[in-house]
């Protein structure tokens, strides 16, 4: 059986990006004559620090530990509920034209 898919999520540099509007928003405020300079700026150091800090992270963490936990397979069946539901009967509608 093949294993599931983890579930996808948005990579380091551009979860970085995230903040570059908020950033770029604040230096234009502080020097509104170098905002193109500055926002460029801050949008290259954005995704240099969402690339290398997971790296950085991975590093000091240090290799991950395998465990030789057995995983167990899914139950042959699985649990249901079974509910017995009382009869409903609907009157036909008159029809009003």
């Amino acid at each position: 059986m093949a294993r599931d898919a983890r579930e996808w999520t948005v990579p380091a540099p551009l979860r970085a990006l995230m903040w570059w509007p908020a950033a770029a928003f604040v230096l234009v405020m502080i020097a509104p004559e170098a905002a193109a300079t500055s926002i460029a700026a801050s949008g290259v150091a954005l995704v240099a620090l969402g690339a290398v800090g997971p790296v950085v992270v991975r590093r000091l963490r240090g290799p991950a530990a395998v465990s030789g936990a057995v995983v167990e397979p899914p139950a042959q069946d699985p649990p249901t509920v079974e509910i017995e539901l009382p009869t409903v009967e609907i009157k036909p509608a008159r029809r009003v034209a």
